[in-house]
């Protein structure tokens, strides 16, 4: 198995996460945000000095994840949001914004697109799927495919496909081989808290994964929290041989998000990270 970093978990400048990951001995990245933007949907510049960043130093983008299906931040800082609900807002997503991924991930050089699952609002966690999401999911993979682009859905809290369950319902219930998943046992933890994320959630979604983000999260003082890998209740031990046995080649891509609890010394934390998933033994 590979391994890759989100340039933007220890600073929004690419130049700066090219230069600092390539010396941690990563050369393949995967793209989200820069300069607090998330791209490519954001000032010009940004995707400018994005894409010229990837080519001077020469790093491998494995893939991109713009929010498809997540709220835009428009020019002027403001939210547009979406949701189930939305028609009008899901059809700009699929006839606006998803060209422009297109575009971006061939500027700079990858055909993995991430899209996530819809807002899912307070539904419970048992709730079924809306028809409507695995119709869109559906449509966004064809055209991908046709497009030339692998389309991944991330499972992700907060969205119908916040953790294994509703994520098979929904890939399961797409029924393409257009669509695959990035699996995120960490969110999927957080996201379902009664049920073990690598144990019991694996199982359900294994048949779906073209790659996986690396991260750990604990319930402190009654709410699941981002932690350093290894302190959380994610088995990553157990999950990393599941996938080794599964015959899984693709990227173990490191997502720490400990920007999220704690900025301070965050370069340094990050560098940690990266040494204690390498005592895993991938």
């Amino acid at each position: 198995m590979k391994t890759a970093i989100i340039s933007d978990e220890f600073t929004q400048d690419p130049f700066t996460a090219f230069e600092i990951g390539t010396g941690w001995g990563f050369n393949d990245f995967e793209i989200r945000n820069a300069y607090r933007w998330r791209l490519p949907f954001c000032p010009s510049w940004v995707a400018d000095k994005t894409v010229a960043a990837a080519k001077g130093y020469g790093v491998k983008v494995v893939g991109i994840s713009p929010g498809i299906f997540k709220p835009v931040m428009n020019v002027d800082g403001s939210n547009t949001p979406v949701s189930a609900d939305t028609p009008a807002e899901i059809r700009r997503h699929i006839d606006e914004l998803l060209p422009r991924s297109f575009d971006f991930a061939d500027r700079i050089g990858t055909k993995n697109i991430t899209v996530f699952a819809l807002p899912r609002g307070d539904a419970p966690q048992d709730a079924s799927v809306p028809s409507v999401v695995i119709e869109t999911l559906a449509e966004v993979a064809e055209k991908g495919k046709a497009a030339g682009f692998n389309i991944r859905m991330e499972n992700n809290p907060g969205s119908w496909g916040n953790a294994a369950a509703p994520t098979a319902e929904i890939l399961k219930g797409v029924g393409a081989a257009a669509l695959k998943l990035v699996w995120d046992p960490a969110n999927s933890a957080r996201s379902d808290t009664a049920t073990d994320a690598v144990r019991e959630g694996y199982p359900l979604i294994r048949d779906f994964v073209a790659g996986v983000h690396v991260k750990d999260v604990a319930e402190i003082d009654g709410r699941m929290t981002w932690v350093m890998l290894g302190d959380g209740v994610v088995d990553w031990k157990s999950q990393l041989k599941m996938l080794q046995s599964d015959g899984y080649a693709g990227h173990l891509v490191l997502e720490p998000h400990i920007q999220y609890e704690n900025e301070k010394y965050l370069v340094s934390a990050v560098r940690d990270y990266v040494e204690k998933f390498g005592l895993l033994g991938h």
